[in-house]
């Protein structure tokens, strides 16, 4: 390139502008400055006080309200907008939880700040809250997870938005589905690694876009082709948002723990969700991202759980050929069973019909069972109602 000179119009005094001469040097250093100024510790957006709170919470979920940038010895003054007020310092957060769903104005006052925030609360019972019906000495009711969000509806394609609509309807607590990469970054929900089952294309996700993913429709369980696409986990989980829990079996796939998480925090969904873990070395991990994930591992992978405060599920697999997963310490280590119910090597389990014998044989050998993993929930639920356990 040639050292040539740049020409600004700069004003001049009695003079609409004149082109002034500024070398490419003098340029740089122009566009220098700004980038520093930008990247600054100066900068002013960073040091303001500002309003830390979610905007979206379950119900009794704990919200956490917090002026970040103020002398700690604030006095700080919430209103919960449910006639409810809390006072403190700036340098403790101030929590709630809220015992009624709705859509609530927080009024905070900090200082000489006043703020106003929307949230929205959500009436579905904070994980946190709801997993301790399982330690009530008269509880009986066994909750259900439809694995990939089946139902018996074969037109509905699996791990799709449109299935979460399904899972809903049949009453299932929980929705377990599968997570994968794509090459530029972009978490979508999907069993398989390839496209090559559940759309019209071939590939493998790892190796491509989400773009080139979504030239392709999803095919419903009949083999279909259907107007759907592949959803990102974000729609995947917003979709269902408040109204029921998920089970992410994101371990054995390609999204990292973090790519997970941050989606679900940022949708401040962390009290909906399970992150279920295929070793103890991925639930530490988890949990060093952050203390509040709700792991959930293959019993024998709990010892990162062991001591914590809260309730923690553990899953084995019943077998017809008897051979389930035996016990092990994960009950007497404090865990709560879970128990897939699903075909696999060494079980005639259906996907398609219930056998209510299978069940028996089920809750027999698990008797302390707090969720069963199928892929009929809507055949399922009323089974256990007759039984007693819903």
């Amino acid at each position: 390139m040639k050292n040539e000179l740049l020409h600004f119009f700069v004003p001049e005094k009695g003079r609409r502008t004149k082109r002034q001469p500024i070398s490419w040097i003098c340029c740089w250093a122009i566009l220098l400055g700004i980038v520093c100024n930008a990247c600054s510790d100066d900068d002013p957006v960073k040091k303001n006080p500002y309003l830390q709170v979610s905007t979206r919470a379950m119900l009794k979920e704990v919200v956490e309200v917090k002026f970040n940038n103020i002398d700690g010895n604030t006095d700080i003054t919430v209103d919960f907008g449910d006639g409810t007020v809390k006072e403190g310092k700036a340098a403790t957060p101030i929590t709630y939880a809220y015992t009624q769903s709705g859509d609530y104005t927080l009024h905070v006052t900090a200082g000489q700040y006043e703020v106003q925030k929307r949230i929205r609360i959500y009436n579905l019972l904070a994980l946190t809250e709801a997993m301790k019906q399982f330690r009530e000495p008269d509880n009986k009711k066994v909750w259900v997870m439809t694995h990939r969000a089946h139902t018996s509806d074969r037109t509905v394609p699996e791990n799709s938005v449109s299935s979460v609509e399904d899972a809903i309807d049949s009453g299932a607590e929980v929705i377990e589905c599968d997570t994968h990469v794509t090459s530029d970054g972009v978490v979508v929900v999907c069993h398989d690694q390839t496209i090559n089952a559940t759309t019209n294309g071939t590939g493998d996700i790892t190796k491509m876009t989400y773009a080139e993913i979504q030239k392709y429709n999803l095919k419903d369980r009949n083999g279909r082709v259907t107007d759907e696409k592949m959803p990102t986990l974000e729609e995947f989980l917003k979709a269902g948002r408040g109204r029921i829990y998920y089970n992410l079996d994101y371990s054995p796939r390609t999204a990292t723990s973090q790519q997970v998480v941050d989606i679900v925090m940022k949708l401040d969904m962390m009290e909906s969700v399970f992150f279920y873990c295929n070793s103890a070395q991925k639930a530490e991990e988890v949990l060093g991202i952050t203390s509040k994930a709700h792991v959930y591992t293959w019993t024998g992978s709990h010892k990162p759980m062991i001591g914590l405060p809260g309730n923690y599920f553990v899953q084995y697999s019943y077998l017809t050929n008897g051979k389930s997963t035996p016990l092990g310490s994960s009950i007497n280590d404090g865990m709560l069973a879970t128990v897939n119910m699903l075909p696999a090597s060494g079980s005639s389990v259906s996907e398609w019909t219930l056998n209510e014998t299978y069940l028996d044989e089920l809750l027999q050998i698990y008797p302390m069972v707090c969720m069963i993993q199928t892929d009929l929930p809507d055949l399922l639920i009323p089974a256990l109602q007759a039984r007693g356990l819903r």
